[in-house]
């Protein structure tokens, strides 16, 4: 082979090997070619050491959607969970529309969005005139459904007098345990004509109580507790020092199995 085309040979190759790490190195893709997890929610949440931390890099994480305000239960705020913990996402979107299901996979990017500290709690938000949620029009941004088929939420059992911080945002449920209180969800407002946030407590056998934090705008506020011993599933939240729980998906977070001993409670 001649000179002159030994070198037009290895000039097409080194065009040819540039133009492949361009193609390789862009950070283009579709709906079925979004970028696998960078880290863990519970490493993500473990760089937030002050009041706030500011993502800055090209973090995704992933995770199952476990509280959404379908039901007016998480205003303004969504909690995914992967196999190391879970998060609350503050951010804008029309519940109406049910944007992010229950049981879907959300894919999260984090660079532009800040971890802060809120009583203790870890939490995931747009750090931008001192609204922490993530504006309607950035959602598509930085939320994005995987496309995977949903899953089938299974709330892991755990007992009130064994709450850890690791528990805090995922998705759990309590057994044996009954209301202290014969009321509504809510507490109603006379002057103003509306129900408002109002904790009622759970007791256990062993004279364990928990909050049981609902929000006023739910669509089951006015309803009456549910009596008798069950089982309750929800959200573990925190806030300074003191756990609760908020209920996600009303239509199945209560059942009274038929062999729950009838024990004295509190």
């Amino acid at each position: 082979m001649k000179p002159t085309a030994r070198r037009c040979k290895a000039w097409l190759l080194t065009a040819l090997l540039l133009a492949g790490c361009d193609r390789a190195t862009t950070l283009e893709f579709g709906e079925a070619e979004q970028p696998r997890p960078t880290c863990t929610i519970a490493r993500l949440k473990s760089r937030c050491e002050g009041a706030s931390y500011p993502v800055t890099d090209q973090t995704v994480i992933r995770g199952i959607v476990t509280g959404n305000n379908r039901y007016g239960e998480f205003y303004n705020q969504l909690v995914i969970e992967d196999a190391s913990g879970g998060l609350a996402i503050a951010a804008e979107y029309d519940a109406a529309e049910n944007a992010y299901p229950l049981g879907e996979e959300l894919v999260v990017y984090c660079n532009g969005l800040t971890l802060y500290d809120y009583g203790g709690k870890i939490e995931l938000g747009k750090a931008a005139d001192g609204n922490l949620c993530i504006p309607r029009d950035e959602a598509d941004k930085h939320l994005r459904l995987s496309g995977l088929p949903a899953a089938r939420i299974t709330a892991r059992p755990v007992r009130i007098g064994e709450l850890t911080p690791a528990d805090v945002d995922t998705y759990v449920r309590i057994d044996g345990v009954r209301f202290a209180q014969r009321a509504a969800w809510c507490d109603f407002d006379p002057e103003t004509g509306r129900y408002v946030t109002t904790e009622r407590t759970l007791a256990d056998a062993d004279g364990n109580t928990l909050a049981v934090r609902t929000l006023g705008g739910c669509l089951y506020a006015g309803e009456p507790l549910p009596e008798g011993n069950g089982s309750l599933c929800g959200i573990i939240g925190y806030f300074n020092g003191s756990f609760s729980l908020r209920i996600t998906g009303i239509e199945t977070s209560f059942v009274t199995p038929p062999a729950t001993p009838a024990t004295a409670y509190p």
